[in-house]
């Protein structure tokens, strides 16, 4: 049994904390502290990061008092979320009181395991351009597409494509040179093709039937059971992402109008229907509904020796702030010229400065690069395909379900 642990005592009055002289204090209470620190923060020295473990076992600390078991109650009462920015094309917001572990697994998910709609096969009737049909055809599965994946069905192998999960864009394009009165050479007509030139078929294939296939089956078109199934989630209360700028949910098209696919000279043409089908990321790029996604931790600057002056202030603002003004996190307050923290978390650069020199001699005691294991500053920034704050909703729901069939394997 370890020995009990003795009430700490109240410090006398003398200098402030953090000064050469200030009272002792209790050992238990000083190694606690310390275990508290390493739980808490990542420490990031010149050339290293420290204590970057997560210590999720209930009894690792329990001789001192503490508890490291994870609880629903728990994780509910600490968990917080503030979204900080948000537009059409990216999403900023803060995570804070959940582990590192759950963190990465937001990040995989919002990249991989959140599903789209993308072109996945291209029927050429004809292509005399310079670029070959499978180059060709690679490039316009890389196109964003604007439409609402949760209304469409995965199609499996074999199964017919109809309008609940496929959709149909046709192209058909030549490149002509304008005609002349004088006989001279006119501008070419169609001699850039940008994905303005994929034009959305909501009744299904325009292609013949021929004796063993039939391209696709649509029952009714296409806008109409969008329109259908809009107003079926409009009742259930779910918000609409697809109608911003004017848009109307119920059509599909490209995101980008001025995407350039091909350059072609007078004669040449292509002829082609592309049908899109919903998947995800883990099976091919172009499912993937975010251009990239990361998260860093919530940087904290600290003094362990007390405040900053004199000529140690004057040495770290020249060289972690006053080097740029795009870049003056930090700022010199008060009679002593001490420095403070313009910028709470700082940006990444002068984070970066400040890391380097706590690694300078001298420097170790005098100021400490930390980060928060449990807050994080999330960045997803979308190709277009769907809104922000709509993918990162999904992927807490693939999150939920995951969770749900461990439980149910149980």
């Amino acid at each position: 049994m370890p020995p009990k642990r003795a009430a700490a005592k109240k410090p006398p009055a003398g200098p402030p904390k953090g000064s050469a002289a200030s009272a002792k204090k209790d050992p238990l209470d000083e190694i606690a502290a310390t275990i508290q620190k390493q739980k808490a923060f990542v420490t990031c020295a010149s050339d290293e990061n420290k204590h970057v473990n997560e210590h999720a076992y209930s009894g690792a600390y329990a001789a001192l008092g503490i508890d490291s078991a994870f609880t629903a109650e728990k994780f509910r009462d600490e968990f917080k979320l503030e979204v900080t920015h948000l537009d059409d094309e990216k999403v900023e917001f803060e995570m804070q009181g959940l582990s590192p572990a759950i963190a990465n697994a937001f990040r995989r998910i919002l990249i991989a395991e959140v599903p789209t709609m993308a072109i996945e096969k291209v029927f050429m009737v004809n292509n005399t351009s310079v670029i070959q049909d499978e180059v060709f055809a690679h490039r316009l599965g890389l196109i964003p597409i604007r439409a609402d994946p949760r209304l469409f069905d995965l199609r499996g192998e074999g199964d017919t494509p109809t309008e609940k999960n496929t959709i149909v864009f046709k192209m058909c394009v030549k490149c002509t040179r304008e005609k002349t009165t004088d006989g001279t050479k006119g501008a070419l007509i169609n001699d850039k093709v940008y994905t303005d030139s994929l034009v959305w078929l909501p009744n299904g294939s325009e292609l013949p039937p021929d004796e063993e296939t039939k391209f696709t089956q649509f029952s009714c078109d296409q806008g109409e059971y969008l329109k259908k199934r809009n107003k079926e989630s409009k009742e259930l209360g779910e918000k609409e992402y697809f109608n911003r700028n004017g848009k109307d949910p119920n059509v599909i098209s490209t995101v980008h109008d001025d995407i350039l696919l091909v350059k072609m000279v007078a004669g040449q043409e292509i002829e082609l229907e592309a049908h899109c089908t919903k998947g995800d990321g883990k099976e091919h790029a172009k499912w993937s509904p975010v251009g990239t996604t990361w998260y860093r931790m919530v940087p904290q600057v600290t003094f362990p020796s007390g405040p900053l002056t004199g000529e140690d202030a004057d040495v770290f603002m020249r060289e972690c702030a006053d080097f740029d003004d795009a870049h003056a996190c930090y700022e010199r307050v008060g009679s002593d010229r001490r420095v403070v923290a313009k910028n709470e978390r700082g940006c990444e650069f002068c984070v970066e400065r400040v890391r380097a020199l706590s690694g300078e001699p001298g420097w170790e005691e005098k100021v400490q690069l930390l980060k928060k294991k449990d807050h994080f500053i999330f960045t997803v920034e979308s190709t277009g395909q769907m809104p922000p704050e709509l993918i990162f909703k999904e992927a807490v729901n693939v999150l939920a379900s995951k969770c749900q069939s461990v439980l149910s394997a149980l």
